[in-house]
């Protein structure tokens, strides 16, 4: 095996683990709906399982979003294989571990484990754990990527 490779291993297992143990924890020291308040009316952990994707999307559709999210892993395996910009390459593999975070849940629970409740404004935020965080990252780092490379190619051809 190659030293990409190797990082794109190594890399997933430490974030992958990290999802787990946080997940691991909620489950153990909480019950389903009950949590703890951080910081009073900004941050809380509240322990909720979730059987659907990001705002409720395919609820109760365990088996159609095991096959979306086996699919999209598969897509982002082969963009990290043969991706050599170093921002599209992180903003893959954080994507890939967010989503084998959750497709683990998924597959080993029948749900998702969420925990991280933010409110911002007066309103709670959707619930969610740290695999959406790297999902989250991941999707951003790839915006930004996509526009820095637009902005490279539109000053080259001036």
């Amino acid at each position: 095996m190659n030293k990409k490779g190797i990082k794109i291993i190594i890399f997933s297992l430490i974030l992958i683990l990290l999802d787990f143990l946080t997940k691991f924890l909620i489950i153990h020291f909480f019950n389903v709906n009950e949590g703890i308040t951080l910081i009073n009316n900004f941050l809380k952990f509240i322990y909720i399982k979730n059987s659907g994707a990001a705002f409720g999307l395919l609820n109760n559709n365990i088996y159609i979003l095991i096959i979306i999210t086996i699919a999209l892993i598969v897509y982002l395996i082969y963009e990290l294989i043969k991706c050599n910009n170093k921002l599209y390459f992180f903003s893959y593999l954080l994507i890939l571990c967010g989503a084998l975070g959750n497709l683990i849940d998924r597959v080993f629970r029948g749900y998702v484990v969420d925990f991280i409740s933010f409110t911002l404004f007066g309103r709670e935020m959707a619930i969610f754990n740290v695999a959406d965080i790297y999902i989250t990252f991941g999707v951003i780092i790839f915006i930004y990527s996509i526009f820095k490379e637009a902005k490279h190619e539109r000053n080259n051809h001036k």
